[in-house]
């Protein structure tokens, strides 16, 4: 069992709004975090992490399939942004693709410490979670 408000701020990322929903409703359940805030749209996401760099999430839920700005192009330009923020950003990227591929690309990015495929479960909670306090 997952510890309460493990987390303190948790962005999810995801163009699907019913992933959107049923992820943050998970993560609340489970209360991992306690606070989720959810972006339907990468471009937003990136301009909260932006104005705000001081205070960032504890973790971002990251999809890679996303139209106009896919999960790799987002990482690529909060590197090109800042590099600093890059760095202290902790990102799991949580997605449909089971792509070997994918999985290799994102773990080429130093900041991504998790590949979980949806739909996120308990065991990839607690497996995140154990991850984090190690």
């Amino acid at each position: 069992m997952v510890a309460a408000a493990s987390i303190q701020t948790v962005y999810l990322v995801d163009d699907n709004e019913v992933d959107l929903f049923v992820q943050k409703r998970f993560i609340e359940m489970k209360k991992f975090a306690g606070n989720i805030i959810t972006f339907s749209s990468p471009s937003k996401a990136l301009e909260a992490l932006t104005n705000n760099s001081a205070h960032l999430p504890g973790i971002l839920f990251l999809d890679l399939n996303m139209p106009m700005l896919n999960g790799f192009e987002f990482l690529e330009q909060v590197r090109e942004t800042s590099q600093e923020l890059f760095n202290r950003l902790r990102v799991v990227v949580l997605t449909s693709s089971n792509s070997q591929a994918d999985r290799d690309r994102a773990y080429s990015f130093s900041n991504v410490i998790r590949f979980i495929p949806k739909p996120l479960t308990s065991q990839g909670l607690d497996e995140l979670l154990s991850t984090i306090n190690n």
